[in-house]
């Protein structure tokens, strides 16, 4: 069965992620941010400043839904919102300094849940999770290079 090592890896990593969920609940940078707003964030980041018909798109939400999350995220001033100049029908939603920020602890939470368990490793199984790493980053920028820009 070809799926076989597929769904053996997919169930390594659900099980990793359920462990590490019920061992520890980090604290989150800020807790009144919700995934759907978290989800915003890090587009942006990836992406830069994009017309909200755009975001809604990648997101696959509607643009009122987005509409809503961008407000909020505005008012907690972790993105800015103009209109676009080309286009007056568009208006412009980008990551702001707060927003940034607020990535990078999210992503330093992150960081160290993995540090802790990399330090349980033996130096030649750490080997071999940095050459797993740098499959599934190729793997991850050749998905990315097929997938169509809109």
């Amino acid at each position: 069965m070809p799926d076989q090592p597929i769904e053996r890896a997919l169930a390594g990593y659900a099980q990793l992620v359920e462990l590490l969920s019920a061992s520890h609940t980090p604290e989150f940078p800020d807790p009144h941010v919700t995934m759907a707003q978290m989800r915003v964030l890090m587009l942006l980041s990836a992406v830069g400043e994009e017309r909200m018909s755009d975001l809604a798109h990648q997101l696959g939400i509607s643009p009122s839904t987005l509409s809503s999350l961008v407000d909020r995220l505005v008012e907690a001033q972790f993105v800015t919102r103009r209109d676009d100049a080309h286009d007056r029908r568009s208006v412009l939603v980008s990551l702001a300094p707060a927003g940034n920020q607020l990535l990078d602890q999210f992503n330093e939470l992150g960081a160290d849940a993995l540090r802790s368990l990399l330090e349980q490793l033996t130096p030649t199984e750490i080997v071999t999770v940095n050459q797993a790493i740098e499959l599934l980053v190729a793997a991850a920028r050749r998905v990315s290079a097929e997938e169509p820009r809109t």
